[in-house]
């Protein structure tokens, strides 16, 4: 049986499983790239670097966003061309993200580099860590194009189902990152600046390592510039479909720099708190993101064969291992605190600042769930507009009222709590708009997915 055959026929948790699984473990590889750095600075007991590092982690998700853009979107256009038999317009797709990923890198770099001491300022980066923040930011800047086609490539791999080639990509490079963090931070006494460049040459070793799994791939992935279209569906398509994920990710990181300043009132210390917990948090809901995008080309070609039962089937039961996995690092990082911001750094005032932090932002980790949950499928689906529009809504349009009211009225015990009150708001949204696409998608079956949740399994002998 083949992957697109097993997607469409095999027992749902079996497919989950096999998709949810190893995806889950690729975001949760990542989301250790990102603690790396914060960790290992953390070992050299000098908080300025710690917060160097947290005020400039809202530029590189911008990074991993416009990556995620790419890659979400292409992962899902070629998953409903595959389902559909268009595996001419699956290479045009690759080969248009391809090039788009190289320039859009090369930009970054440029901009990141020539502009680093005002972007250091907008972040909210206090002057007695501003020259560690600008030197790690001009060294990442030169990672840009590599760290955006491995975010982007690593999804768009898994278009058929296969996660083998971007799981072994990426925990390679992870590992060399983690290798080489405390050689040149602690034995070489490079500081910021040896972590920004084992973050870079990490993410070189990870698309090397992708480039020749994807060669595999050439019947639907392609580099070629032959193969390069500009036609508006080959174009838009993936562009559109990626907006849901990638633009909140953008507005998280606005999100991000407002909380930055915001602490500035609390103190610099606030500021790296918040950045240790930002990546503890990252461990919740990245990896809820890498279960339901580990299901998404599954639940995309079964839309593409207009199989919406067992569209819905992947919906119910996704969602509700996202919710279980959720409280069960609710439970373990609020009750673990204490250990989790030690592990970190030996700082009473971080650490201090960081258990009320990790409170607020992980106490609703189930219900985020639902909210990542509905994103997910509705872009999945075509519903790209409404998955946006959601996003927008956790991401910033809510999140940032959030935090300006909540500081207003409650100081710092108030803004730690915004992630909660948006959580919230946002699943509500999701679930209400994630009914009606199934209502629109299949208006002549029944509408609830309670059904759905104990039907008996389809078995395939």
């Amino acid at each position: 049986m083949s992957r697109q055959e097993r997607m469409e026929k095999d027992n749902v948790w079996r497919v989950i499983a096999s998709l949810a699984i190893p995806t889950a473990l690729i975001t949760l590889v990542m989301v250790i790239y990102n603690m790396a750095d914060v960790f290992f600075i953390g070992k050299t007991g000098d908080s300025r670097m710690v917060n160097a590092i947290a005020v400039c982690m809202p530029v590189f998700t911008i990074v991993q966003a416009f990556g995620t853009l790419i890659g979400s979107g292409g992962c899902t256009a070629i998953s409903v061309a595959l389902g559909k038999g268009d595996r001419e317009k699956s290479r045009q797709i690759s080969s248009f993200c391809f090039y788009l990923c190289l320039g859009l890198g090369l930009i970054l770099t440029l901009g990141l580099n020539i502009f680093a001491p005002q972007m250091i300022k907008m972040l909210g980066a206090s002057a007695s860590y501003s020259d560690f923040a600008i030197l790690y930011l001009r060294i990442l800047a030169f990672g840009c194009p590599v760290m955006m086609f491995s975010n982007a490539f690593v999804n768009i791999a898994r278009a058929d189902g296969s996660i083998k080639e971007p799981m072994i990509a990426n925990l390679i490079g992870t590992l060399v990152n983690i290798v080489l963090d405390p050689i040149f931070i602690l034995v070489f006494n490079l500081g910021v600046a040896g972590a920004a460049v084992a973050t870079v040459i990490g993410n070189v070793i990870s698309i090397l390592i992708l480039i020749k799994g994807l060669q595999k791939k050439s019947d639907f992935i392609s580099f070629r510039a032959k193969d390069l279209s500009l036609k508006k569906d080959v174009v838009l398509k993936p562009l559109a479909l990626g907006l849901p994920i990638a633009s909140g990710t953008l507005l998280m990181s606005v999100s991000y720099m407002i909380m930055n300043n915001l602490l500035i009132g609390v103190g610099d210390n606030a500021q790296g708190a918040f950045g240790i917990v930002r990546s503890v948090m990252l461990l919740s809901t990245t990896t809820q993101l890498g279960i339901c995008m580990g299901v998404q080309p599954a639940v995309s070609y079964c839309y593409g064969r207009k199989n919406i039962r067992r569209v819905k089937e992947f919906i119910v039961k996704t969602g509700t291992v996202c919710m279980v996995f959720g409280l069960l690092v609710a439970l373990l990082c609020i009750g673990g605190r204490d250990l989790i911001l030690n592990a970190f750094i030996a700082d009473e005032s971080i650490v201090l600042f960081g258990r009320e932090m990790i409170v607020g932002c992980l106490i609703t980790a189930p219900v985020y769930a639902i909210y990542q949950t509905a994103v997910t499928f509705l872009q999945a689906t075509e519903w790209a507009m409404w998955s946006t529009i959601n996003t927008l809504l956790r991401q910033g349009i809510v999140l940032i009222p959030a935090m300006l009211i909540l500081n207003a009225a409650f100081g710092f015990g108030g803004l730690v709590f915004s992630f909660a009150v948006t959580d919230i708001v946002a699943a509500l949204v999701g679930t209400v708009l994630l009914v009606r696409r199934m209502k629109k998608a299949d208006p002549g079956r029944s509408d609830s997915f309670r059904d759905l949740a104990g039907a008996r399994e389809e078995r395939i002998a």
